[in-house]
């Protein structure tokens, strides 16, 4: 301890000897640790750790394929009650719980407002594995058909509503204007989906319908259970149920049944841009530390007296190499300080980029105790990695050498091949983060330029429920029907509509059987996008009609069901069929009625503009009795967020306890489609920005290093009668070896990773040769620049100076 504390203090007085050296390394380590420290807790707060739930690897979501309809295996909202029946009974689950989405009116006296809800089949606690902040969780008769009314209220609601009053669970409340006792108030930063209120779904599951996929299912694995288990005993209980309904149901044949850990199946479309953020701030980390060695080596070159000294009083080689060691691990650990302290400020800032319905779920990012540990780790390792070869090279330091007049120089020209190589290796790192910002700026360019087919631009979208029990029936509908009047008569308002959902946000899909199908069409289960609409909805959304008719206020219940298709549905599923009048059963049952195509609208990317056009059928609003809830699209003539006043005093003229929600301008509900190309795209030119500047600073140094280390030979050289330019491109020829030697192994480092990248393209290959142009003449302009100063000073060196110091 005694020599540990000697070195400290001794590395500590060499600081205050060189301030200026000290704050340069420990800046330059505090912005790469706490670049990698904020990426870091980014993906521990969004993507590996989002929720606070005990033991989060043995919470499972059950999932489910159809491949009858699609590949895609989805999570949410995707079983039904007798499904959920069939897996309830596997052993590898120690508890499970079913929910269904959907929003209710809460209310205390006040205004209602409107809260995301789960209807809860089973009690939800033993399932996450947590007790109730305060009361207690659903019992079994409240969980039955006709229970008593209770709800669950999450911890934030019950600040924002309740001002958390202690005795919230003597109060009555209002759901929907039925009255409800809350029981429990859910722990703090549990929300599950963001979901602030939950009750009992009440319904038999024995008598629901097999085909109503609502639910989304949790499970808990049992002691001593593994996934694997769980999803053998799932591929057994799937093969049952296909074995034994495939006849009612089609999409059973080859269907699977997949359990997977909530937090990796609700953030699996999030995964990939995530890590490869995260590998692109690893490598700005490298690309520090390279520059780092190399200002380390230049100072131990410079202390390369000192050092032979120590060593011929009789230090250990050991003994100068840690001491070494030691100056480097105290800047890092200080660097690590400094980083932490930016990574916390940084992720405050997030929430700016982050969609405001990922920020509804309640996950958030912090600098928690994970990426403290992961700040230390990466301070040490960065401490080693730096020090390595300054250690190993003060190490074989030889004293007698050093003593000469000539130590310095043989040393620095000992090291100047590997401080080359140090140069070629951030240049080919930067390579890669330029490639990599570059194809994805143009991605994300690209996807600003695609032709979308309707116009988003001063269109605002909310949404709006009305309860059942007070508006039965059709009374929803004439509801909606007044209220798109209503608004399309104020003097702001150019188009208004009403819909079950809207691009980009489209996803509720159905099944569905042509009278007469064609080719492929009939071999399995015709599957399409389903919105149901008013009749000005493609006028609000700028959509043209190609052939046919669109919706009238004729059509009602009491007319021929009629439908609109769009062009993706006549190509998909009609072929060279005229569409008009054709006829198809939504849902595929036999005892649904036929409905007519009156229409084909052009298409237009109802998935985003990363998403080619999905089919998709309209029908009309006036012909369903089944929704109580959609959206109310309004169009402008200007910014759409001036229509909400208008909006408000309309519903409130209607009904003045309906509340609206989900507010946004639909330019924005488009720009949070293709986030991640957005915020990667972001991310990674600020990274290759970074990268781009320390490799400028490293070749500026090392060729500095050089023209000092050669002034001798170059004095020589000018002496005999080499001409100023001829030093300069000495210099300048050296600079473009290393960059084009670190141009070619960044290129095919990049190549060789197109899978990292690939999935977040649009429009753009991995190997463009534009992008990759662009980049070789971005860096090699860079790389002159830094070059042309040492190259300037080498050519300017008086030669009898030179000599007379030789």
């Amino acid at each position: 301890m005694d020599t540990v504390l000697q070195d400290i203090w001794y590395a500590l007085r060499q600081f205050a000897r060189r301030p200026g050296f000290a704050a340069v390394v420990v800046l330059s380590l505090g912005l790469a640790i706490g670049g990698n420290s904020l990426i870091y807790g980014l993906v521990d707060g969004y993507v590996l750790h989002p929720f606070p739930y005990p033991e989060p690897d043995r919470l499972m979501s059950v999932g489910v394929t159809f491949p009858k309809i699609s590949s895609e295996t989805r999570y949410v909202e995707v079983l039904s009650p007798a499904e959920y029946t069939d897996i309830r009974a596997a052993r590898s689950f120690a508890a499970t719980a079913a929910f269904d989405l959907g929003n209710r009116n809460i209310s205390g006296g006040d205004v209602p407002e409107r809260v995301f809800t789960a209807l809860l089949v089973d009690d939800l606690f033993p399932v996450i594995g947590m007790r109730p902040l305060l009361g207690r969780g659903f019992t079994t008769e409240e969980l039955a058909p006709g229970g008593p009314r209770v709800a669950i209220i999450s911890s934030r609601l019950w600040h924002s509503r309740f001002g958390g009053d202690p005795g919230i669970l003597a109060r009555t409340v209002r759901i929907g204007g039925t009255p409800a006792a809350v029981v429990g108030v859910m722990p703090e930063g549990l929300l599950v989906l963001g979901t602030d209120l939950w009750l009992p779904w009440g319904g038999n599951l024995a008598a629901a319908s097999r085909g109503m996929r609502q639910f989304s299912i949790l499970a808990r694995l049992a002691p001593g259970a593994s996934e694997r288990q769980a999803n053998a005993e799932l591929a057994t209980i799937a093969t049952g149920v296909d074995r034994q309904h495939r006849g009612e149901f089609k999409e059973y044949e080859g269907w699977t049944l997949t359990a997977k850990p909530w937090a990796s199946a609700l953030m699996q479309d999030f995964r990939g841009a995530a890590f490869l953020v995260l590998g692109a701030v690893g490598l700005v980390l490298l690309i520090a530390c390279a520059n780092l060695t190399n200002l380390f080596l230049a100072r131990a070159t410079s202390r390369q007296r000192e050092l032979a000294v120590r060593l011929a009083l009789g230090a250990s080689r050991a003994r100068v190499a840690r001491q070494l060691f030691t100056e480097t691990m105290m800047l890092s650990l200080a660097g690590a300080l400094l980083g932490v302290a930016l990574a916390h400020a940084g992720l405050r800032a997030v929430p700016a980029l982050i969609p405001s319905q990922l920020q509804l779920l309640g996950v958030e990012a912090s600098v928690n105790a994970r990426v403290l540990l992961w700040s230390v780790v990466i301070a040490i390792a960065t401490g080693i990695v730096v020090g390595l070869l300054p250690a190993w090279h003060a190490a074989r330091t030889d004293p007698h050498e050093s003593m000469k007049g000539e130590g310095r120089a043989s040393a620095s020209r000992r090291m100047s091949r590997v401080r080359s190589a140090l140069v070629v290796a951030e240049i080919a790192v930067s390579v890669v983060l330029l490639l990599g910002a570059g194809l994805l700026m143009r991605s994300f360019a690209n996807i600003n330029r695609v032709e979308l087919g309707f116009d988003p631009h001063g269109v605002l979208t909310q949404r709006l429920t009305l309860p059942r029990d007070r508006y039965p029936g059709d009374s929803a509908g004439a509801f909606f029907d007044a209220l798109v009047e209503r608004l399309a008569a104020q003097p702001q308002v150019r188009a208004v509509s009403a819909a079950t959902q809207y691009p980009p946000m489209a996803a509720f899909s159905n099944g569905f059987a042509l009278e007469h199908p064609v080719g492929s069409a009939s071999a399995g289960i015709p599957t399409a996008l389903w919105t149901v609409a008013s009749p000005s909805h493609f006028d609000t959304l700028g959509v043209p009609l190609r052939s046919g008719r669109g919706f009238s206020t004729t059509d009602t219940l009491t007319t021929p069901p009629v439908a609109v298709v769009n062009e993706a549905f006549v190509r998909r599923f009609l072929g060279d069929r005229p569409p008009l009048n054709a006829r198809f059963r939504l849902g595929g049952g036999d005892g649904r009625p036929w409905i007519t195509i009156v229409g084909v609208v052009a298409d237009f990317r109802n998935g985003g503009p990363v998403e080619p056009p999905r089919p998709e059928i309209f029908t009309p609003l006036r012909q369903q009795t089944d929704w109580n809830q959609l959206f109310v699209l309004v169009r402008g003539h200007g910014d759409a967020t001036a229509l909400l006043p208008a909006v408000r005093a309309e519903v409130r003229g209607l009904d003045p306890e309906q509340p609206i929600y989900a507010v946004r301008p639909l330019d924005d509900a488009l720009a949070e489609s293709s986030f991640q190309q957005r915020v990667s795209a972001l991310l990674l030119s600020i990274f290759a920005a970074v990268a781009l500047v320390l490799a400028a600073v490293g070749i500026f140094g090392v060729l500095s290093y050089a023209v000092s280390a050669r002034t001798q030979e170059i004095g020589v050289r000018l002496a005999v009668g080499a001409e100023p330019r001829d030093v300069r491109w000495m210099v300048v020829k050296q600079v473009l070896k290393m960059a084009g030697v670190g141009l070619a192994i960044g290129t095919a480092m990049l190549l060789a990773a197109t899978g990292a990248v690939e999935g977040l393209l649009f429009g753009v290959k991995p190997a463009d040769p534009v992008t990759i142009a662009a980049v070789v003449g971005l860096l090699g302009a860079v790389a002159l620049v830094a070059a042309w100063i040492p190259a300037l000073r080498a050519s300017r060196v008086d030669p009898i100076v030179a000599l007379r110091n030789d």
